[in-house]
Formats: structure tokens, sequence, C-alpha cells
């Protein structure tokens, strides 16, 4: 007989089923508050009643991915229930061919919902749970129509890959990965596996031949461990050369700060340091849309007074959330400096008719306006620079609604 606690587990998770008739923005946060509140409660029950929490948490995570599906919604929640449903299966493992059926289930038949990694189901699937799966997935693949490019259906090539990622044997991991070398992050899956193996060589092999491929993200996260590649076979100059031909190509902070994190390791920051800010510098001057960056690159060394003058060198090329927060970091020390910049930004936001919010923008500008001519005491300064506003903006009446309210 079920105790209390598990009758309340599962009416909560009743209250998770959603008529897919109600309007998608309705009642998310509520839904969303009901999920981590079931999220709690089997994490709960995993320490006292753990052979339940399986079954439980699968209808958890059924129910969810099928409201998801009629909601605009995050599936933050849902991803919080399949690691509970994880570690409740690792803790109370149930029939391993029915969680294999299922896993499969959602990976071939869900809408793209939830996400899983077979690694946290290894310990629950055992040799049976993987065979099972692998014979599926194999049945499948004769059948399955291939992509429009091709390949085999995406489900298919995950479970592949998975199965052979906790099978333990690398070398057919890395055959399976190695025939759908679509992206960095495959070759980067490859060169962990090999290093968690102790085959650096073998790995720094594979992160070369993968460094150009791929989108940015990906391709710099792959550098960033063949650097390290290299730093651990002693090879310095190889690793500071990789780092300084990328940031003198593309001077941006991202590049700076790689170069500076592989300098520090290497003991060779504080002679490159300033000749990297100067090549920043040059380019800012070539190029100044990368001002953003170059003042990024001085705030985070300290250089509170060189971000100001290259923003103040670089006005027009420069965000506004950037600008704010230049003279957020200035106003206190300099007050006088900020008036003009803050009266600029101002009517610059007061003339974005796109935006509906513009008004309430510019009357928080206003007010740390307000403290920066209190601070250089004149406060008759700024009433007469409001009242000069007021007249440019006479016919905004919405604005000078919302001004007459603010009290400034």
């Amino acid at each position: 007989m079920a105790s209390v606690e598990v009758e309340r587990v599962r009416r909560l998770i009743d209250g998770l089923r959603r008529d897919r008739r109600t309007h998608p923005h309705h009642g998310r946060r509520e839904y969303s508050q009901l999920a981590m509140e079931v999220v709690a409660a089997c994490e709960l029950l995993i320490e006292s009643e753990p052979a339940v929490v399986p079954a439980l948490a699968r209808r958890a995570v059924d129910l969810v991915t099928t409201a998801l599906m009629y909601m605009n919604d995050s599936s933050a929640y849902l991803h919080a229930l399949m690691n509970v449903h994880a570690r409740a299966c690792s803790a109370a493992p149930p029939d391993p061919k029915r969680l294999a059926a299922w896993l499969v289930k959602l990976r071939f038949d869900g809408p793209g919902w939830p996400d899983f990694e077979l690694r946290d189901y290894a310990e629950a699937l055992g040799d049976k749970g993987r065979a099972e799966l692998a014979r599926v997935v194999e049945d499948s693949a004769k059948t399955a129509e291939p992509e429009l490019d091709g390949k085999t259906p995406f489900g298919i090539r995950v479970l592949r890959e998975q199965l052979a990622e906790i099978s333990g044997d690398v070398d057919h991991y890395v055959t399976v990965l190695a025939t759908d070398l679509y992206a960095a992050s495959q070759y980067r899956k490859i060169v962990d596996a090999l290093r968690n193996a102790g085959r650096p060589v073998d790995a720094e092999n594979w992160a070369l031949r993968g460094l150009g491929i791929g989108n940015p993200i990906d391709k710099g996260k792959l550098r960033d461990v063949y650097v390290d590649l290299l730093l651990d076979r002693g090879a310095t100059g190889e690793a500071l050369a990789i780092r300084w031909q990328l940031f003198d190509q593309y001077p941006t902070q991202t590049h700076y700060t790689d170069l500076r994190r592989t300098t520090q390791r290497t003991g060779d920051w504080v002679g490159l340091r300033d000749k990297a800010i100067e090549r920043l510098r040059d380019a800012t001057t070539a190029q100044p849309a990368l001002v953003d960056h170059l003042i990024g690159v001085l705030l985070d060394e300290g250089e509170l007074d060189e971000a100001w003058q290259a923003a103040a060198s670089h006005a027009d090329a420069l965000f506004e959330s950037r600008w704010q927060q230049i003279i957020e970091l200035r106003q206190p020390a300099r007050p006088r400096d900020v008036i003009e910049p803050w009266q600029r930004l101002i009517q610059q936001r007061l003339d974005v008719s796109t935006d509906k919010y513009r008004y309430g923008k510019a009357i928080k500008m206003l007010r740390k306006l307000r403290d920066a001519y209190r601070a250089t005491d004149d406060e008759t300064g700024f009433g007469i620079y409001l009242d000069s506003l007021r007249d440019q903006h006479k016919r905004k009446t919405s604005f000078i609604a919302k001004l007459d309210s603010a009290d400034l």
C-alpha cells in the first residue's frame, strides 16, 4: 500500500496534466512552480522510498513533455525532472528493457524534448538494457528514411554515439563519432575521450584536425583543449603562436582573454600585455566598431581612465549600455565629466520612436544626471537643462506627464 507521501506526490503529478486548449501563456509560472515542487518531492522520496520514484518521475516527464507542446515556455523544469528520474533509476533500477524502450521512444517519437544522456542511465540499464537499446536502434536504422542531407536520422546517430560512449571501448567510441564529423564539437568529444584514456598524442592529433570546422564557439572550445594539450607536453611556443596569431588577426576581447589566460600560465603575460593592448588600440583606430572590445579589455585590466578616454574618442561607435557602464564608473570620482554624456544619451533615447519604454528609460537617466549636477553643486544648472528639455519635447505629452510625476 502506498504511503501518504507517495499519494501526495501522485496528486501533484496529476496536476501536471494540461488542457491543450489553454492559452500558451496562461498559468506558466504556476505550472513551472508545480513542476519544481514535483522535482523536490521526488528527490526526497529517493531517500525514503526509492522503489516508487522511477515510475512517478517517468509519468511526470511524460505529462510535461506533452504539455510543452502547447505552452510557450522553457523546458528547464523538464530537464530537472529528467535528472531526478535518472537519479531514481540509479537508486532503484526498473526493468532494464522497459527503461530502454522508454528512452528510445523519447528520442525517436518525442517532439524534440526532453534531451538526455545515456551515461546518466548506464548503471540502471546494465548489459540487458544496453543490448536492448542497441537492438532497437539498429532495427530502426534498417528501415529509417535518411534526412534531406542523406544522413542517418539524428535520433539514431545520437543513440549510437551514446551507446558507444558507455560501452567502455574508447576506440569503438571514436570510430562511431568519426562517422559524422560535422562540427568541432564532434572532434572535441573524441579529444576528450582520448585524453581521459591517457592518450594525449592521439587527442592532440584529433584536435588539430578539427580546428577549422564548425561555428566559432565550438571551434574556440576545441582550440582551448588543443592549447592545453600543447602546454601539457611543453610546446609553449606553439601554444603562444596560436593565441597571438588569432588575436592579431581578430583583435577582440575574447581572443585577448584567451591570450592572457595562456600567457599567464606560461609566465609570458607581463611582457605581452602592453603589446596586446596597443594592438587592440591600433585596430580600433582602423575599425571604430572594435571600441567596445577595447573598453572591455581596459576595464578588465583596471584601466578606468584609459577606458573613459577610449569611450570619449569613439562616442558614436559605442552601444548605449556600454556608455552607461562607463559613465556610472566615472561619475563618483568625476561627476562633471559625465554631465554632457548623460545629456547626449537622454536625447538619443528620446529620439528612438520604436522603443515604447523610451520615456521611462530617459527618466532613469535623468535621475542619474541630477545626481551628477548635485555632486558638482550645480542644481541650478540641472534646472535650466530640465526646462530646456521640457520645451524641446513639449509635444510629447506622455513624456511630459512622466516628467511631472518623476518629481525631478
